[in-house]
């Protein structure tokens, strides 16, 4: 004969019943999220999708950005291989009209399209070149030590250089500002000190 204690017998009844019996006369239990858990879900679901949108707005501002840099570059080295070659000074400029740099010296002009396909109707870019001015000519002007000109254009020389200038970027709230190393053509690094 096998003996059971009974306490053993009724913690393993109880564990049975609360798994999903339930006695005669008492509620069933209910299973669900409550309020609390829901609204968490949804406010976690809200959070991410804001985030999203605004990663996403950033990205496309940022292609439209890089279309408008990456015809800056394929001009800015046309211009200074006809300045080389040609023995004559280049002039580089932004069209916005026909969104596009022009290249050359008086009516001899090449056109460099920026690609635009991928762009949302209401960007208005916005190119600007700017010269650095000479340590005696910086002005003081409302406050404000203004050390750069705004020019129509930007200048590549037969022995390869160019003017020194900056070249910025505006797409919407972004701004990007590239210094042209006035040897090389290529864009100048911020240095340690700088960042």
């Amino acid at each position: 004969m096998t003996f059971f204690p009974t306490d053993r017998i009724d913690r393993n009844r109880r564990t049975t019943l609360a798994i999903g019996d339930h006695r005669p006369g008492s509620a069933p239990s209910v299973a669900g999220f409550s309020m609390v858990e829901i609204l968490l879900v949804i406010a976690l679901i809200g959070i991410l999708a804001s985030i999203f949108v605004i990663n996403f707005d950033t990205l496309i501002r940022q292609n439209e950005s890089d279309s408008l840099e990456q015809a800056f570059w394929t001009a800015s080295s046309e211009a200074r291989n006809l300045a080389m070659f040609e023995r004559r000074v280049q002039d580089l400029r932004y069209d916005p009209e026909s969104t596009a740099y022009l290249v050359g010296a008086g009516a001899d002009v090449k056109r460099f399209a920026v690609d635009t396909s991928n762009w949302s109707d209401e960007v208005e870019p916005e190119v600007f070149f700017k010269q650095s001015l000479s340590d005696d000519s910086y002005r003081l002007i409302g406050g404000k030590l203004i050390t750069l000109r705004e020019v129509q254009l930007v200048r590549y020389f037969p022995d390869g250089t160019c003017m020194p200038f900056i070249m910025e970027i505006h797409v919407g709230d972004n701004l990007r500002s590239i210094e042209v190393d006035p040897w090389s053509g290529a864009e100048l690094l911020a240095s340690e000190d700088e960042k």
